[in-house]
C-alpha cells in the first residue's frame, strides 16, 4: 500500500513540506530573488513563505516563524523603492512589479532621423521573445514583420505608413486587421507627416508592471504573520514580534498601490482589474477570479489585524463576487476561472476607436467561459475557508454553499479510475483528466474537510509521493497543507 495510505497526514506532509525545501535549487529556494521582474517572488517565494505560516500554526513552534521572517526581510528588499527602480508609469513605490513574460512588450522604431515614430505592442504569450523586422517600400511605405517564437507563429502586416492623413496610417490599419490571436496593435508618435520610417530589426521590450495578483500572493503571508503574533503570540518569537507593524505597514502600502483598479458592482460584488492602458494582455478587464481573490485573502488578514473597515468592506465584497459565481446542481457547485460580471467572462467588440474600447491593446476579445482548474482553485479554496473563518467578517457563504464546494471535488474534480482516482483538469465536472502536476495539487480540498467527510482519505488516494519535478514553491505550500490540516 502507497505510504500516502497508511501514514498519518500531519506527519506525511511534515515530512513532505521539508523534503521539498530542501530539495529547491536555482530561483525556486532556497533564497530569495533580488528582484521580482521574472515574477518568482509573486508566484514562488510567495507560496513558500505561506508554507511556512501554515506549519507555524499548526505546530505553534517559533522556527518557522523565524524562517518565515527571514523570507519576507528578503522580500522586502526586492521592493522597487527600495531597488530604485520604476514600473511603466515611472513610479518607484513599495510593490514589486514584474515583466518578462507576464506583461505586454512594446518596441519603438524610429524614423530616418532617429526620432521614435512608431510604438508597436504586442501581448502575450511570448511577447518579451518578439522582434519586429521592418522594411521599406516605395512612397514612404514599410511592412512589419514577426518570426515564429514559442506559443507565437509568425505574424506580417503592410503596407504601412506614419503619415497620419494616409489611409495606410500604421496605428489604424492595425486597429482595422487586429486579431486576437496576433494580439499587435500600434501607436503613431508625433511627428513631421513626411518622415520616413527606418528599417531593421527591433526588440519589444516588456513593460515593468506591479500586477495585483502577485502583491496579493506576496502579502499574504505577510499580513497573516501579523495575525499569527497577535493571537498566538507563543508560537512568534520575540524578535520577529518587534518586526511585526512594519510587515503590517508593507502589506497596507502595497495594497493601497492598487486602489486605482478596484471595482464593484450596483449589487455589491467586488474585483480587482487591469486599467485600458496597462500593458498587460487585458488591459481594461477584471482580473480573473483566483487573481483578485490572492488580494482578497491579504485583505481578510488585514480586517483583523488593523481593524480598518475599508479592508474587511472589499473582503467581502470579493467573496459575494465568488458566492454569485457558484453554480450549484444537486448540491454541486462549479464556478468558473473568470468572473461572470467581467469582461472577458462576456468578451467585447471594436467600438471603430481605441479611446472608448474596453482595451487599448485588445480591440476585441471572444468571450471565455471556462470553468475554474484546480491549480488556480488552490488561491479560491483558500480565500474561501480563510473568509468562512474569520468571525469579525459579515457573514456570506451559507453551510448549504460550503457543503457544495466541498462535493466539488467528491462529485467533480475527482476523475475516478478503479482504485486510482485523478484530479480533473478543472471543477466543471466533465473536464479532461488532470496533468501529473495538478495531482500535486489535490490538498487544496483538505481544509473544507469539515464540510465533507470522505475528502482526507480520497486526497490520500491521489497524491502523489512527491511532484514531477521541477519542484516550485507552490509544491512547499501544498506539502504544507497536508501537514495543517492533516
Amino acid at each position: 500500500m502507497p505510504r500516502w495510505g497508511i501514514e498519518n497526514l500531519h506527519r506525511a506532509g511534515t515530512r513532505y513540506f521539508h523534503e521539498i525545501e530542501s530539495r529547491l535549487t536555482g530561483v525556486s529556494g532556497p533564497g530569495v530573488p533580488a528582484d521580482n521582474e521574472a515574477g518568482v517572488i509573486g508566484w514562488g517565494t510567495s507560496w513558500r513563505m505561506q508554507g511556512y505560516l501554515m506549519m507555524a500554526e499548526r505546530t505553534g513552534r517559533p522556527a518557522y516563524a523565524e524562517r518565515l521572517a527571514e523570507l519576507i526581510d528578503d522580500v522586502l528588499d526586492a521592493r522597487d523603492d527600495v531597488r530604485g527602480v520604476r514600473d511603466h508609469r515611472g513610479r518607484s513605490r513599495g510593490v514589486w512589479s514584474t515583466a518578462g513574460k507576464f506583461t505586454a512588450a512594446t518596441a519603438v522604431i524610429p524614423d530616418t532621423d532617429g526620432r521614435p515614430a512608431l510604438e508597436v505592442t504586442v501581448c502575450p504569450p511570448s511577447a518579451h521573445l518578439a522582434r519586429f523586422t521592418v522594411e521599406t517600400y516605395g512612397e514612404g511605405r514599410f511592412g512589419l514583420t514577426l518570426p515564429e517564437v514559442p506559443r507565437r507563429k509568425a505574424w506580417a502586416s503592410g503596407p504601412l505608413s506614419l503619415d497620419p492623413a494616409d489611409e495606410l496610417r500604421a496605428d489604424r490599419a492595425l486597429y482595422t486587421a487586429y486579431t486576437q490571436k496576433d494580439g499587435v496593435t500600434a501607436r503613431l508618435l508625433p511627428g513631421d507627416a513626411a518622415r520616413r520610417i527606418r528599417p531593421g530589426v527591433y526588440a519589444a521590450r516588456p513593460a515593468l508592471v506591479p500586477l495585483a495578483a502577485q502583491t496579493g500572493m506576496i502579502v499574504h503571508p505577510l499580513a497573516s504573520l501579523a495575525r499569527l503574533a497577535r493571537e498566538r503570540p507563543d508560537a512568534v518569537p520575540a524578535s520577529v514580534h518587534a518586526r511585526i507593524d512594519g510587515y503590517v505597514d508593507a502589506a497596507v502600502t502595497a495594497i493601497a498601490a492598487h486602489d486605482e483598479q478596484w471595482v464593484t458592482t450596483d449589487d455589491g460584488r467586488g474585483a480587482y482589474r487591469w486599467l485600458p492602458d496597462e500593458p498587460v494582455s487585458f488591459a481594461g478587464a477584471e482580473l480573473p477570479t483566483n487573481e483578485f481573490l490572492a488580494m482578497g485573502r491579504a485583505l481578510v488578514q488585514l480586517a483583523v489585524v488593523t481593524g480598518e473597515p475599508a479592508h474587511a468592506e472589499r473582503a467581502e465584497a470579493m467573496a459575494r463576487s465568488l458566492r454569485d459565481d457558484l453554480t450549484i446542481t444537486d448540491g454541486v457547485a462549479s464556478w468558473p476561472y473568470w468572473p461572470s460580471f467581467g469582461h472577458v467572462y462576456r468578451g467585447w467588440s471594436p467600438t471603430g476607436s481605441p479611446d472608448t474600447d474596453v482595451s487599448l491593446l485588445r480591440p476585441a476579445y471572444a468571450p471565455v467561459t471556462v470553468p475554474e482548474d484546480v491549480t488556480h482553485a488552490l488561491i479560491d479554496l483558500d480565500f474561501l475557508c480563510l473568509y468562512q473563518a474569520t468571525a469579525q467578517l459579515p457573514p456570506v457563504f451559507t453551510p448549504a454553499e460550503m457543503r457544495a464546494v466541498a462535493a466539488t471535488f467528491t462529485r467533480n474534480a475527482l476523475h475516478r479510475r478503479g482504485l486510482h482516482p485523478r484530479l480533473r483538469h478543472d471543477v466543471g465536472g466533465t473536464g479532461r483528466p488532470g496533468t501529473d502536476r495538478e495531482q500535486a495539487h489535490v490538498a487544496a480540498w483538505l481544509p473544507l474537510r469539515q464540510w465533507s467527510p470522505a475528502i482526507p482519505r480520497q486526497v490520500r488516494r491521489v497524491q502523489p509521493e512527491l511532484p514531477p519535478a521541477p519542484l516550485m514553491g507552490v509544491d512547499t505550500y501544498c506539502g504544507a497543507l497536508l501537514a495543517r490540516w492533516g
